[in-house]
């Protein structure tokens, strides 16, 4: 069972926003330091009160366009109640009023670009240097720490009472230590895009990137008055699906991805070429990110959805190397379906309870209140792996489409 302090756990730790897959978190327009977050959840079933609690940061490292934050963070509101199941994100900086699932570092930093008076919430140190945060209940002196450095970190010498050595801690109120809990050593460049994340199956934390399935600004999606480039749908325009005719335009989401980082190196986009798949289809050039999900019958019949990157064995379809940065589009519809971009059968955006958990905290929240319960759990069709794919294509023919 993952450490808590009193119930409450962390829940998602992103700790650098630049130099590769940034998000603009509190949605003001522009991705920047001032995005990073730590986020907890309440895991009981009962309110929990942090009023007066208290995160402190403890960086190091370099290399970020801003100094590390070193020391306290930020100090909980009086109010400030989590709900049972609830999370709830603290913010470097929130450009207006904050959204009720957020709250804005007290300490952290300002709207003011690289270079300015903001700070680093994490630096983009190696696991030598100090990386760790804490989470701490002034009233008790108990703490729990996320440390990702190699060693013990700096924290833990302020465990049992002591006043510690570390300048940079100066007036730490922890003195009893709950747990330590190990993620990976941090990276000598932390991947931009990526963050250390709660996995409820797993009850483990994984560091993975922030990034869903999509399709290029260029696709083209079959609606019932004819085909439209996905940049000029809007929420509440009718796309064609294969099993339940017409349906509306959910969500629609812009992301953008820099592509000439080693960090994003697997990520590049998959191009394939019209009548590459035993057929006439896609009818005109189809890009699409690695994980999208594309309709495929089986030489049994059965029709599957795998992964874009599953099908790179096919003549006519490649990974784009050339771009730096793309521009992508998330479509959501009520429920998973199977919809028409450049003529080819693909899936519209799924996500399910693991996926949830990958994407940035603005998208998960708009996600949970548009998408119901029972359909978020609903693939349209079996999904295939990318391995298991190749393997099959190895040794059977499919059939055309």
């Amino acid at each position: 069972m993952v450490a808590s302090l009193n119930g409450i756990i962390f829940d998602q730790v992103y700790g650098d926003n630049t130099g590769g897959a940034e998000f603009d978190t509190d949605g003001d327009g522009t991705a920047t330091q001032e995005d990073e977050f730590v986020s907890f959840t309440n895991t009981t079933g009962a309110p929990i009160d942090v009023s007066g609690w208290q995160i402190w940061s403890d960086a190091s490292g370099a290399g970020a366009p801003d100094g590390p934050q070193d020391g306290l963070y930020h100090t909980f509101p009086p109010g400030t109640v989590i709900a049972p199941g609830e999370t709830l994100y603290i913010i470097n900086e929130i450009s207006g009023t904050p959204p009720a699932w957020a709250q804005e570092a007290s300490e952290g930093g300002t709207e003011s670009g690289a270079g300015g008076t903001n700070t680093n919430f994490l630096s983009e140190g190696d696991a030598s240097n100090s990386e760790s945060v804490a989470l701490v209940d002034p009233s008790t002196g108990d703490f729990l720490v996320f440390n990702m450095e190699s060693s013990s970190s700096d924290f833990s010498e302020f465990d049992g009472g002591s006043t510690g050595s570390n300048p940079g801690l100066a007036g730490f109120p922890g003195s009893n230590m709950i747990a330590e809990i190990g993620g990976a050593s941090v990276r000598e460049d932390q991947d931009a895009g990526f963050s250390y994340q709660y996995n409820a199956t797993t009850d483990s934390y994984e560091y993975n990137t922030v990034y869903v399935a999509c399709f290029a600004a260029d696709t083209w999606i079959d609606t019932p008055d004819g085909r439209r480039q996905i940049t000029h749908l809007r929420p509440g325009d009718l796309v064609l699906t294969q099993d339940n005719g017409p349906q509306p335009v959910s969500l629609l989401l812009h992301y953008c991805l820099r592509l000439d980082q080693p960090a994003t190196a697997h990520l590049r986009p998959i191009a394939i070429k019209p009548g590459s798949l035993g057929s006439s289809l896609p009818d005109r050039p189809l890009t699409l990110s690695p994980q999208h999900r594309v309709l495929r019958t089986l030489p049994g019949g059965q029709e599957v959805l795998c992964p874009a990157k599953g099908l790179l064995d096919h003549p006519g379809i490649r990974v784009k190397r050339g771009l730096k940065r793309i521009g992508y589009f998330h479509l959501l519809l009520p429920r998973h379906e199977v919809i028409f971009a450049n003529g080819l059968p693909v899936e519209s955006l799924f996500l399910g309870d693991y996926g949830l958990r990958r994407v940035h905290p603005g998208l998960r929240i708009a996600l949970e209140q548009i998408w119901q319960p029972d359909a978020t759990h609903a693939p349209a069709r079996p999904f295939v792996g990318a391995s298991a794919m190749r393997r099959i294509a190895a040794t059977s023919p499919f059939p055309a489409l």
